[in-house]
């Protein structure tokens, strides 16, 4: 094929699979005084996806994450660009950024807007977060007898470590509550014959 040829096809193509594309800024810049950390978790649990994904899917329902009340949202759920605002001991803001739904997996990224979590019933300090962003994959695998959940959290932190700590743990207590909670148990080493 000439190159004009090929231009006139394959133009529209390029162009048409980045229609539906907006560049919400997953990428953390922190504003003076605060640090910008990452958080990694890996979970595998003996169940089927859905059970999973039936109580995850949804951007507006975040009861299931430590129990976030929702109170407001916008935009259309699922969809890029959605924004959802509530309280986890403390008020947040997230908008939805990317968002995937297939039967064998569920992936989307989230981006918060400044969060002070102040721990109920406690004398710590507020943990001050500048920003953040949150992808979260859980997949099949196992050939569908089991389930893989990844997480990837970017932070800005006025404190680094606390920061990291706070998500860590916060998804050490979150991931094992919704496993047990679909009578999942966890998938030590590979899959079962």
């Amino acid at each position: 094929m000439n190159f004009l040829v090929k231009t006139v096809f394959f133009l529209p193509l390029l162009a048409s699979s980045h229609a539906h594309r907006k560049d919400y800024g997953n990428d953390l810049r922190c504003p003076e005084d605060f640090h910008v950390g990452f958080v990694h978790n890996r979970y595998a649990y003996n169940a089927p996806v859905d059970k999973f994904t039936t109580i995850t899917k949804s951007f507006y329902d975040a009861l299931w994450y430590g129990g976030a009340v929702v109170s407001k949202t916008s935009g259309t759920d699922n969809v890029p660009g959605a924004t959802r605002a509530g309280n986890l001991d403390g008020y947040f803001h997230e908008t939805l950024t990317a968002y995937s739904f297939h039967p064998s997996a569920l992936e989307y990224t989230i981006r918060g807007d400044p969060y002070t979590y102040a721990p109920p019933n406690s004398t710590a300090a507020p943990v001050r977060f500048a920003s953040y962003s949150e992808t979260m994959r859980i997949e099949s695998s196992c050939s569908g007898r089991a389930t893989y959940i990844d997480l990837i959290t970017y932070i800005c932190s006025a404190d680094k470590v606390t920061g990291y700590d706070w998500w860590y743990t916060a998804h050490e207590s979150v991931f094992p509550a919704l496993a047990a909670k679909v009578g999942a148990t966890v998938m030590a080493g590979d899959c079962q014959q």
